[in-house]
């Protein structure tokens, strides 16, 4: 049974994340449930625990965690039914956090032979599984529609497939009219990146020219609102950008009717660690998040953060290195959609095969293997967190290091994760009187 006690001011948080269970406690209460675990009926005996005890029983809790999520099956066959395809390094914006440098190396663009043949495998694996659809995406170091003909050449092929295909692009939304039309009449949703206010939009996100990119991709907000087109917002957060972080919240909430939004402080990795402009104040971050968070609450809005979401459990962090099929411009197989070419420092532990010319899929099996071996051994080491069935031993290409054992560091995103989710844990135990017990009313509207 997983149990953990979470230190608040001169009280506790109880909380069984298998079964979604939290409430605050006394350090008289926490100290019977400890003593009831050696000896229950010891614990019963004693006239002064019942009442105690009687609370705990009708809540639930002695009851047995439900199953676990299995772990990732790293060493069975790959199978995947998500074609994700790095179309093209080119890039219209200069964004300055951009992991990959986005627009300034020379170009790659996936050959179209290639993407087709990495549609072909999802298809025929969906359809042996016995699915109702595979799924195509569009991801990568670049912006993926500024290869528009093969952009628009593979998007046409999957959808003359016979097993219907979902269709996704994750995309600055930079886009003419004519394009913006084209885009929002063949696909099924969209992630956007967009910081948010305009101050911050357009000194994070210029173009390559070093203009403003606010006006247009608020445009491509506004017609996709018209359509009630599906799309979520990724707002990224600077030092720079922080204490705007919930005036830009306020402004989504009220000027777009965007659903969903995901802040992600900019890390590391790319144009962040060459110029400096990676998140490092991570405890305003947290307060700053938090604000924001409950700004998008107030406005039946579901705002989150990828290393804190105590309603999700889990094994595994993410499900792209099982399910999908990640392509890179010169065919290279990734486990990552952030691990974009060779030259990533971290690129040994995320490559693991390629799509050959002649369009046959090569998996180097040893080092997929090793990759997952490598995941296992950090969330082994996660079991006392009370994080550990959210993020599952965190995001792989956020956490590992390229030297050594860095796969086993745990760093100040740890701290963050801990934070946040101890705070939105409380915000639950309030919205439930008292008792968070799996519901939440924000979460009920991103099911709808």
């Amino acid at each position: 049974m997983y149990v953990y006690t979470i230190p608040y001011q001169n009280k506790y948080i109880l909380y069984r994340p298998l079964k979604k269970l939290a409430f605050l406690a006394n350090a008289a209460l926490v100290n019977l449930i400890a003593q009831a675990q050696e000896d229950r009926q010891q614990c019963l005996s004693i006239e002064q625990n019942k009442e105690a005890l009687q609370f705990l029983d009708t809540l639930g809790f002695w009851e047995p965690d439900p199953p676990v999520p299995p772990p990732p099956a790293g060493d069975h066959s790959f199978h995947p039914t998500v074609a994700t395809l790095f179309l093209t390094t080119a890039c219209n914006l200069r964004c300055t956090y951009c992991y990959a440098f986005g627009g300034e190396s020379y170009v790659q663009t996936l050959a179209s032979d290639l993407g087709r043949r990495a549609i072909d495998i999802v298809c025929q694996n969906a359809t042996d599984a016995g699915q109702e659809s595979f799924e195509l995406s569009f991801h990568g170091g670049g912006e993926p529609t500024l290869a528009e003909t093969h952009f628009r050449t593979l998007i046409e092929y999957a959808r003359a497939k016979e097993l219907p295909c979902q269709i996704s692009v994750a995309t600055n939304g930079y886009w003419t009219e004519e394009e913006r039309e084209w885009i929002l009449n063949h696909l099924d949703s969209i992630s956007l990146s967009f910081d948010g206010i305009q101050a911050v939009q357009d000194r994070q996100r210029p173009l390559a020219s070093g203009q403003g990119t606010f006006e247009n991709v608020l445009g491509t907000i506004r017609a996709m609102d018209r359509r009630h087109f599906p799309y979520g917002i990724r707002l990224t957060v600077t030092n720079e950008s922080i204490d705007d972080l919930e005036r830009s919240i306020e402004f989504l909430c009220t000027e777009t009717a965007c659903r969903t939004f995901q802040v992600e402080p900019a890390f590391s990795h790319g144009r962040a660690q060459h110029e400096g402009t990676a998140l490092t104040r991570t405890e305003r971050f947290a307060a700053a998040f938090l604000e924001a968070y409950d700004v998008a609450r107030s406005c039946g809005r579901h705002l989150y953060y990828s290393g804190a979401r105590p309603w999700v459990i889990t094994s595994r962090f993410c499900q792209a290195p099982e399910r999908a099929l990640i392509v890179t411009p010169n065919g290279t197989l990734t486990a990552c959609y952030e691990i974009y070419n060779s030259d990533h420092s971290l690129a040994q532990d995320f490559f693991f095969g390629e799509l050959s010319e002649n369009g046959a899929m090569h998996i180097e099996t040893t080092a997929r293997q090793q990759f997952f071996e490598k995941v296992q051994e950090r969330r082994a080491l996660c079991q006392d967190c009370f994080c550990y069935w959210h993020c599952a031993g965190d995001c792989p290409s956020k956490t590992f290091a390229p030297e050594g054992d860095g796969h086993l560091h745990f760093g100040e995103r740890c701290d963050l994760n801990r934070r946040i989710t101890k705070e939105l844990l409380l915000r639950y135990i309030a919205d439930g009187d008292g008792i968070w017990r799996g519901t939440d009313r924000v979460m009920m509207v991103v099911d709808d």
